[in-house]
């Protein structure tokens, strides 16, 4: 199912986009969006369908939720290319 689609039935019948009837629907569409940002900030891959797995960049979402160490891919990836580029 679209994710517009899925908005388009989450929101209020007065039309109002800012309000989401479900508190699920809510809940999901938030965690989604903190999700997003962490892996913008850690440099790790985003996927919708990767949403509450484990075994996936979210395990690692919810590890720093958890207040645990996490890896920063963009410091691994500086670190990688210097190395790398060094002759």
């Amino acid at each position: 199912m679209k994710l517009a689609k899925i908005m388009k039935m989450a929101v209020t019948s007065n039309g109002n986009s800012n309000m989401i009837k479900n508190r699920t629907v809510a809940r999901t569409f938030d965690d989604l969006d903190a999700y997003r940002e962490f892996c913008v900030e850690f440099g790790h891959v985003f996927d919708e369908k990767d949403l509450y797995k484990r075994n996936t960049s979210y395990g690692q979402f919810e590890r720093a939720r958890r207040g645990d160490r996490v890896v920063n891919n963009w410091t691994e990836d500086a670190a990688a290319f210097v190395r790398n580029t060094k002759h």
